[in-house]
């Protein structure tokens, strides 16, 4: 019976991107640029316009863009950001800030985001991606996501906070932003790939990862990337 599911729900995710349309533009501001495959032109990007396989997004400064996809996943890309998408089972973020909100997929049909800096897989969660020269950070509220090196393995330096002092900073954030920045990161992981679980950020300098718990700030910017979506 789970084969038969699993060879029909394979059959319809086929069938939803037969045409090579992997999504459709919801919302835009500012100016966003798209180029086809085999051309170097680069057109304005309209409301409601189809993106598809093998297609180049980018913004602008101040520009945004929302992406709905053909399964009804959401990918919106910030300011100066850029992307491409390969293939309906790969999304290859070149620059910038995107946010991710993928539904829940079979695991023949996972997709897999490439960054400069690591290969992330997902079946279904919601993160935030800067693929920055001076920012390169993972952000997940939801769900559970793979992280793979590209090139050599990782220094992880997981994060170290009491959980004792972690039900006290519901009600004392300011204090405990201090204690997390007063505590010395332990010794590192040495691993090619590692999971990120909800709530937790990661950030990349070279081969070094340091894991965080959320922040004020980050819950935020989840915020501004929902409001996008009405």
């Amino acid at each position: 019976m789970k084969i038969v599911l699993a060879y029909v729900m394979a059959a319809a995710f086929s069938l939803l991107y037969a045409n090579g349309v992997i999504g459709t533009v919801n919302e835009i501001e500012g100016i966003v640029k798209v180029s086809t495959e085999g051309s170097i032109k680069k057109t304005n990007v309209t409301k409601g316009q189809e993106i598809k396989e093998k297609d180049l997004v980018s913004t602008s400064k101040n520009a945004s863009v929302v992406i709905k996809l053909k399964d009804d996943s959401t990918i919106i890309l910030d300011e100066s950001a850029t992307v491409h998408f390969p293939s309906q089972k790969e999304v290859s973020q070149q620059e910038g800030k995107i946010y991710y909100k993928i539904t829940s997929r079979d695991a023949s049909n996972a997709l897999k985001v490439k960054t400069p800096f690591a290969i992330i897989g997902i079946k279904g969660t919601t993160f935030i991606v800067s693929a920055d020269a001076n920012n390169s950070n993972v952000k997940l509220q939801e769900g559970l996501i793979g992280v793979a090196s590209i090139k050599q393995e990782f220094e992880l330096y997981r994060k170290k906070v009491q959980q004792e002092f972690e039900n006290f900073m519901k009600k004392q954030q300011s204090a405990f932003e201090e204690y997390k920045n007063a505590q010395q990161p332990g010794f590192a992981q040495i691993t090619k790939e590692f999971d990120l679980k909800a709530g937790n950020t990661v950030s990349f300098d070279g081969n070094k990862v340091h894991e965080n718990a959320w922040t004020e700030a980050d819950e935020a910017e989840f915020k501004r990337f929902e409001a996008m979506m009405r």
